[in-house]
């Protein structure tokens, strides 16, 4: 008696067993088929407008952080034409040192974002959390170097129909 009712839990375990892979594999292709049809659409509940924000942010990110010499000045530009006026003139103070800083090193400077999030939404108002890579590269050699990984909160306003950015805070990681 003792081996069949071992045989018959042996039968209960691989059965529960095959249960509990078929539901993994059903979640697993829930999973998938959530993120394949939600690719490109943005972040999965936003609305158009918030969207659109947190799409401003992540350009304007990068646009602050991309400087190359042979192109500076479109690259400045690109940088204030996503910035409110306020901004804009904050910013442009610094456009002297930084063309000096990127000649005096031979190094261009470029960004890319690996993620981003809305923080907050009110009106006019979006706080958008953004984290970028940012790359040295040497003018000289094509040589990429990220040195600086980094996390803004960064503040937009909605002027005109366009999102610019107002304010940029670095957010630390501890």
């Amino acid at each position: 008696m003792t081996f069949a009712f071992r045989s018959l839990t042996r039968g209960r375990s691989s059965h529960r067993l095959a249960l509990v892979l078929v539901v993994a594999l059903a979640a697993e292709a829930l999973l998938l088929a959530v993120v394949w049809f939600s690719r490109d659409r943005g972040i999965a509940g936003l609305a158009k407008r918030e969207q659109a924000a947190v799409d401003a942010a992540k350009q304007e990110t990068i646009n602050i952080q991309t400087y190359r010499l042979k192109s500076f000045d479109q690259d400045f530009s690109n940088a204030l034409a996503g910035m409110t006026q306020d901004k804009a003139t904050e910013w442009h103070a610094r456009e002297k040192d930084l063309k000096a800083g990127i000649t005096r090193l031979n190094q261009d400077g470029v960004a890319t974002v690996s993620g981003a999030g809305l923080e907050s939404s009110r009106g006019g108002t979006a706080v958008v959390l953004v984290s970028s890579d940012s790359q040295r590269v040497d003018r000289t050699t094509s040589k990429s170097t990220t040195f600086a990984q980094n996390r803004f909160q960064v503040t937009m306003q909605l002027v005109g129909g366009k999102w610019l950015m107002s304010n940029l805070e670095a957010v630390s990681l501890s």
